[in-house]
């Protein structure tokens, strides 16, 4: 069994070729004009580029799946946060601003309300 990573991979790869196929035909044929638009040129594009497209729509992963799964991480894959994420209190000491530039931040905000 290929794993969901490269199955959604393959899926997304095989959609935008097929699509990316699909408009050339298109562009050759219809807008620019310089194939017959029943040419085998633009016939065999349009066909393979709904083939690869179905193929690719064959292959999608459902997001639940593919969102539900553990990352690599270890950081992440345990659900533990970090004490500091949890605060989410301003520390001036960590900003680049200035207190001359806090201030006039806090100004600007004062006069919005």
């Amino acid at each position: 069994m290929i794993s969901l990573r490269f199955q959604a991979f393959l899926s997304t790869l095989l959609l935008v070729l097929g699509a990316l196929i699909f408009g050339q035909a298109i562009h050759g044929g219809v807008v620019t004009g310089r194939y017959p638009v029943v040419s085998t040129w633009v016939v065999g594009r349009l066909v393979g580029g709904t083939v690869l497209m179905a193929v690719g729509a064959r292959f999608q992963v459902p997001t639940e799946e593919y969102v539900s799964m553990p990352s690599g991480d270890p950081d992440r894959s345990d659900g533990t946060t970090d004490p500091t994420e949890e605060s989410a209190e301003f520390d001036s000491e960590l900003s680049p601003l200035g207190d001359d530039d806090l201030e006039h931040l806090d100004a600007d905000d004062d006069r919005r309300e």
